[in-house]
């Protein structure tokens, strides 16, 4: 009882002393110090430990809460009282109230005079933030001292200005924290503490996007069930719930999902706000987006009952399952397939299955059935991903036979006329085999694989194909199907060559899948031979799968390098072509670097072994070695290791035993990339190749390895000594052609230019030994094809011009180029490349002084500086042109004149050539064509070839505007050409039918192209003061139509089709070009006056077509006239171009139509003067049946037109009262005036 006794005097001391030794005396000593304290960190902690370490007994601990109240309500008085003695500073301008704050408060520097919050304002700041930091560390005291009632005052106050700290985030952030503490204490009174705090962390979280402050609100989610959403005064809380519906955050966080989930339940009109909010995000919503909205869905309408549970179900789930179907696009019924999958993933839960089936059974089966092939598309898709459907509530022979229904209408979409259904049902088969293959009969499954692959695999469309091929890889992944598929496999083996590249490298896809499942074989799929035919030959895609295919069989990690290289070796002597492919990929599909390396060091040797291998060995080991080092030199470690490989020694006898072009040009390649600035020993084996390519313009290959041994001339300096060799063959050839033609060229001194001497030491090693003049003309043609190559290649174009002995070259190739086009109808294949090389040589001649902004393409917008430039280069460019022109001028004339003179020609062939052509042209004029069909052919070719080059060159240089002056020239060019054509095709349609006939049509289609864009370059700057007339425009638009109706008439429908859809593109240009006369000077006096008297002379061909077309219709087809039937055929298809030029007509301006109404105008008139009543009426016929038919609403724009048509109406009655025309040309044309007059009658 002592020991008690002295224990408790004891405590009673130290109590006294601690009291005593406590700083504050009173619970309103320690608020007013707090202020101060709390500004630091420090004083903070030192606040904390006093408060939390105040004994039961302490006098400060009663009175602290009523204290503290008392303090926050005096506080936030003064604070109000300042706010409002400095409104600026209450708030920032046009800011809501409840908007989430700033991570840091500022002002800008304009404000800081005026706007800045008072001393006072501030002062009542930090003690509000003191404040609420003791209430916190009292509701937090871990010995409860305090009654939370006592204590609810206070923090009720703090949470009603809550609205006022907008300025102040730290203290926002304070009582914010403080009423979340609040509720989740479960406190009395919390209900009280919610209205401010809850509308501010949800701003919060919208606002930061911060995932810590959605689990924040998601823990408060009870909370917000306490408001009256009906209420007009909770609008602001009902616009930030709605915004959560969203914002990525919610959506991205499980427990924001869960919260938006939750807030649909909350109210009525908030649910149906939210849903249609979700409805509107559906077409262009993100995957991720989507699939978050299905699990929001899906969480609503599992916890919800009563209106939102219908809501969703009734309103919102059976639209989507509608939308889904009827979806405009695939992209947005995949959209909403997305959503449902919220549902669809989670069928096992209690009631979604029987959901699914009753809102989707009574529409998707019809769907599936109805005429819209997009709507069976989206039901097939909706189908799939429901598959199966059912409902669970029936019996087991009810669910089979819906089952059954299923599969038959899958079946049935296998057949589907739409190939995009019948893929996506292919795909969905294999899928739904592979997911319930252990509960579909074995003979179901037996139909369904067999109809695929017997029927699918074949289909005309390549995306069935290819879902064909993706399925059977699919189901592969499932075992149970290995065994049926080891005998269906084989079945798929001739898709490998399937004409479509995703399907081919499909099926290498599949090979890999068969490859690691060890009970197939993929080589009984495909034979190792096919694989080795498509490695060689098909595209880098499949070429690399076939390689990863191989590799384990052919080069081997898991063996040693020596037996890994025999592998590839032997591969090597299988094919040659396959194995060097193989290597090209090797690397890239896992080969180690040191056994390539290996594998390569065997390659040459083998190449350079002194037995005898065949050419193609050594051409793909060669060329495999070459693939190898590529991928080899990607590693820079590896360059000095391969440099030592290919010494120049090697390279010389790799060079020397490279058996073809592709291994030269690959062995090259390879020499550009190890020593691309040093040729020594090389030298030679570069002038010879630069020196020995006839045949170059065809070559391919050889073109590849020429432009390599350029590029590596260039790079070790030797430009000088390839320009050289290149014009001494061209100066060689060019002396020839002068002394054989005794051509004596204007502003060209022959004399001089023979005298001229290239550098010594090159000249006796270039020209061609042979004196055959096909091995020179060849020789320099290779020749000029490789100073074009130059010209055009940007890095090589300024060493070239700036040569000194450029000049030579130039005036080499205007000597062999105008032999060339004089002579080309009797050249057995005439070489454009010496005539592309002159002209492309004169035009950078021209560009050399210009801006390099200008021209840096060939096809490039040249300054309009440029039109007013004179230079001389200009003057070359244009005296070029004009020359090739001359000459082509002269052979058009020539063929099919009917007198040939030699002294029209200004060159003089000692063979006779001029008399030879004409003795040849009598012969068939004579009838007999046995003699000339075959030169005919050819110089028909050549001629072809020759006008699409030199159409194809004005073109460019029109689009460069370097031809100003000389345009009407070229126009000119292009209508003679374009009637050669004609006459051509009428004297000699056998020469377009049988071997010759794709390059005729090819270069006839080329030729086309090129005339049009001229005529629309002309007429594009026919606005312009230099401008050439409009009359040759007139002329070409006519010709080209010519050519059109010509090459129907005489070669038939075939050939006209191919020539028509190249023109379709052009027919608005040609259209207009009819009507250019008129259109660009049409205040001219006359008029049409001249079109009659032109067409007179040259009535167009197509005209005369239209005419008879028109007139077949007219008078309607009688079955028993098979003339009639014969013309008709004849001209369909030009009668469906005549109805494109009616949609365009109708479809342009009327000013275009008045004047293009003055081509058929004119025609009319002829008709009338030669008293060809056939031509009127069927004339007439297009123009009042077809353009000016009584739907045709702008009658009263088109006064040409109708003038003409009162006029001549008048004359064809004075006409029909002359008694000399016969009884069928007056009907023709009673009929003829009558179609006139109702037109006339309906302007009225």
């Amino acid at each position: 009882m002592a020991m008690a006794t002295a224990t408790a005097t004891a405590t009673t001391k130290k109590e006294k002393k601690r009291h005593r030794s406590s700083p504050f005396s009173s619970a309103d000593d320690l608020l007013s110090a707090a202020p101060s304290l709390a500004s630091s960190s420090s004083g903070r902690s030192s606040l904390k430990t006093l408060i939390w370490s105040l004994p039961p007994s302490s006098p400060l601990l009663p009175p602290l809460p009523s204290s503290l109240h008392l303090a926050v309500s005096r506080s936030l008085d003064s604070f109000t009282a300042s706010l409002r003695s400095a409104p600026s500073a209450a708030a920032s301008p046009g800011r809501s109230s409840r908007s989430p704050p700033s991570k840091r408060w500022r002002r800008p520097l304009a404000a800081a005079r005026d706007g800045e919050p008072s001393p006072e304002t501030l002062d009542q700041l930090e003690n509000l933030r003191a404040y609420a930091y003791v209430t916190h560390l009292c509701v937090a005291h871990p010995r409860k001292p305090f009654a939370a009632p006592d204590l609810l005052p206070a923090v009720r106050s703090l949470h009603d200005g809550l609205v006022l700290y907008e300025m102040d985030p730290a203290l926002l952030s304070q009582v914010a924290n403080l009423c979340e503490e609040w509720w989740k204490e479960n406190l009395p009174g919390r209900e009280q503490v919610i209205s401010q705090s809850l509308p501010y962390l949800l701003s919060r979280s919208l606002t930061l996007s911060k995932k810590t402050d959605v689990r924040r609100v998601y823990a408060l989610r009870e909370a917000f069930t306490l408001f009256d959403y009906v209420d007009e005064s909770i609008e602001d809380m009902r616009q930030l719930l709605v915004r959560c519906v969203i914002a990525p955050v919610y959506l991205k966080v499980e427990e924001g999902r869960r919260f938006v989930a939750f807030t649909l339940g909350l109210s009525e009109q908030l649910a149906k706000e939210a849903l249609a909010l979700i409805r509107s995000q559906i077409p262009f919503g993100r995957k991720s987006v989507l699939e978050a909205y299905g699990d929001v869905l899906f969480r609503a309408w599992k916890g919800s009952q009563g209106f939102l549970k219908e809501e969703i179900e009734g309103g919102f789930l059976q639209g989507l399952i509608e939308g889904a179907i009827h979806a405009r696009s695939s992209s947005l019924a995949a959209s909403i397939r997305r959503i449902l999958g919220g549902f669809i993933g989670q069928r096992a839960t209690d009631g979604v299955e029987k959901l699914l089936f009753r809102l989707a059974e009574p529409v998707l089966f019809r769907s599936l059935q109805v005429a819209n092939s997009n709507v069976r598309h989206n039901a097939l898709h909706l189908l799939l991903d429901l598959f199966p459907l059912e409902d669970p509530d029936v019996t087991k022979e009810v669910k089979d036979t819906l089952l059954d229904k299923q599969f038959f209408l899958l079946e049935k979409l296998l057949m589907d006329d739409c190939p995009e259904v019948r893929a996506v049902a292919v795909e969905g088969l294999f899928r739904i085999l592979h997911m319930f293959w252990e509960v579909i009969p074995s003979s179901r499954i037996t139909k369904f694989l067999t109809m695929i692959i017997d029927s699918m695999s074949h289909d005309s469309s390549n995306e069935v194909r290819f879902s064909t091929v993706n399925g059977t890889i699919y189901l592969l992944e499932n075992p149970q199907s290995h065994e049926i598929m080891k005998v269906l496999l084989p079945r798929l083996g001739f898709m490998f060559l399937d004409p479509s590249l995703s399907v081919r490298a499909a099926v290498v896809d599949l090979l890999l899948a068969v490859r690691d499942i060890r009970s197939l074989q993929f080589n009984k799929v495909v034979s190792l031979d096919v694989l080795l035919s498509s490695l060689a030959n098909d595209h880098p895609k499949v070429a690399q799968k076939i390689t990863r295919l191989l590799i384990p069989s052919y080069f081997p990690s898991k063996l040693n390098v020596k037996e890994a290289c025999s592998r590839c070796v032997a591969l090597i002597k299988r094919s040659p072509a396959a194995g060097a492919r193989f290597c090209e990929f090797a690397l890239s599909e896992g080969s180690s670097s040191r056994s390539l390396m290996e594998l390569l060091k065997i390659f040459i040797c083998l190449a350079l072994a002194p037995d005898g291998l065949n050419s193609d060995l050594i051409d793909g080991l060669i060329i495999a070695s070459a693939n190898m080092s590529h991928g080899l030199l990607e590693k820079s470690s590896n360059m000095e290791t391969l440099k030592e490989l290919f010494s120049t020694e090697k390279l010389k006898s790799l060079l020397t035993a490279a058996p073809s072009e592709r291994a030269r040009s690959a062995l090259w390649r390879l020499v550009s990339l190890l020593t691309p600035d040093n040729l020594t020993g090389l030298h030679h084996h570069c002038m010879d190749i630069i020196l020995n390519s006839n045949g170059l313009s065809e070559n391919l290959d050889r073109q590849g390895l020429v432009r390599v041994v350029h590029k590596l001339m260039f790079s070790s300096n030797l430009s000088d000594d390839l320009f050289e060799a290149l014009t001494n063959i061209l100066q060689s050839t060019a002396s020839r052609f002068i002394d054989k033609y005794e051509l004596d060229l204007p502003q060209l001194d022959v004399a001089s230019f023979k005298k001229k001497k290239i550098r010594k030491g090159l000249a006796t090693s270039v020209i061609p030994n042979s004196e055959e003049e096909s091995d020179i003309s060849a020789a320099a043609a290779a020749a000029a094809w490789q100073i074009k190559e130059l010209l055009t290649a940007e890095d090589t174009r300024e060493a070239t011009l700036k040569s000194p002995v450029s000049a030579i070259a130039f005036s080499a190739l205007k000597i062999i180029s105008h032999v060339f086009v004089e002579e080309c109808l009797q050249w057995e294949l005439l070489d454009m490349a010496p005539i592309s090389a002159y002209m492309y040589f004169s035009m950078y001649m021209s560009l050399q002084d210009l801006d390099s902004s200008g021209a840096k393409e060939l096809g490039g917008d040249v300054n309009n500086d440029l039109q007013q430039t004179n230079s001389c280069r200009e003057t070359v460019m244009e005296e070029s042109l004009i020359h090739l022109l001359d000459c082509a001028d002269k052979v058009l004339s020539e063929p099919f004149a009917e007198k040939t003179s030699d002294s029209s020609s200004k060159s003089k062939c000692h063979d006779k050539g001029p008399k030879h052509r004409k003795i040849r042209h009598n012969e068939a004029l004579d009838g007999d064509e046995s003699k000339t069909d075959a030169h005919e052919v050819r110089g028909m070719q050549n001629l072809f070839r020759l006008a699409t080059t030199i159409l194809k060159f004005i073109v460019d240089a029109a689009t460069m505007k370097l031809i100003n002056h000389d345009l009407l020239r070229c126009l000119k060019f292009a209508s003679t050409y374009a009637r050669h054509v004609v006459s051509a095709i009428e004297r000699h349609k056998a020469s377009f039918v049988g071997e010759g006939s794709k390059e005729m049509l090819t270069f006839l289609k080329s030729s086309f192209t090129y005339a049009a864009k001229l005529l629309h370059l002309v007429l594009t700057r026919s606005s312009e003061s230099s401008a050439p007339p409009p009359g040759e425009a007139f002329y070409l638009s006519n010709d080209l139509l010519d050519v059109i109706s010509s090459v129907e008439s005489y070669l038939g429908s075939k050939f006209a089709v191919n020539i028509i859809s190249v023109a379709k593109e052009w027919l608005p240009i040609l259209v207009l070009g009819l009507g250019c006369n008129q259109l660009i000077k049409p205040n001219q006096k006359g008029g049409n006056a001249k079109l009659p008297d032109f067409m007179g002379v040259n009535f167009p061909v197509w005209l005369s077509v239209l005419s008879e077309t028109e007139l077949l219709e007219f008078n309607g087809l009688n079955q028993d006239d098979q003339e009639n039937q014969n013309k008709e055929a004849k001209s369909s298809v030009f009668k469906k171009l005549a109805e494109m030029i009616v949609v365009l007509l109708k479809k342009g301006s009327p000013k275009i139509l008045d004047a293009v109404g003055g081509v058929f105008m004119a025609g009319l008139d002829v008709g009338l003067e030669r008293t060809d009543s056939g031509l009127v009426l069927g004339l007439a016929h297009f123009l009042c049946v077809k353009l000016l038919d009584k739907d045709f609403a702008t009658r009263g724009e088109l006064d040409t037109i109708y003038s003409f048509l009162q006029d001549f109406y008048l004359r064809v009655e004075r006409r029909l009262r002359d008694h000399h025309i016969s009884e069928s040309s007056s009907q023709q044309l009673e009929s003829a005036n009558a179609l006139i007059r109702s037109v006339l009658e309906g302007a009225r």
